[in-house]
């Protein structure tokens, strides 16, 4: 009987990295998954949510914080799959997203140099006047 509740012991404190291991080893197959599936290009969002939430899963299973890491795991695992399948039918159908552009403005004249910026003057030090102590038999 005594063996029974060590091995009960055992098993329930060796749970959590257990746990938060399985969850977070299955969020990495699922996103690299997603990757393959170019989730980058159709289905950007849920690739990058995936990506940072294992990340954090990662970090907090660093710190022992299994609980934390196998919710952030299982967060990982759920954008991971959604952007899988998202990628899968926007890459079948003709209707693929829009790339983003970036807009960079440029000076009219980029042969101008900059201002210079001078910082103003640092006034003199104000010389410190020692005072003398105070007798307390001294009448003022």
């Amino acid at each position: 009987m005594r063996i029974a509740r060590l091995l009960a012991l055992s098993a329930a404190i060796g749970c959590g990295p257990v746990a938060a291991t399985t969850v977070i080893d299955d969020a990495a197959a699922a996103l690299a998954r997603a990757h393959a599936a170019e989730g980058e290009k159709y289905a950007l969002y849920e690739t990058m949510l995936a990506d940072l939430y294992l990340a954090k899963a990662k970090e907090e299973q660093g710190h022992a914080r299994y609980s934390e890491a196998a919710q952030l795991g299982s967060e990982a695992l759920k954008y991971a799959e959604t952007a899988t399948r998202k990628a899968a039918e926007r890459r079948t159908s003709a209707t693929a997203p829009p790339t983003p552009q970036a807009t960079v403005q440029h000076p009219a004249d980029a042969t101008t140099p900059a201002p210079v910026v001078t910082p103003p003057p640092v006034p003199p030090e104000k010389p410190v006047v020692k005072k003398r102590p105070i007798d307390p038999g001294e009448q003022h």
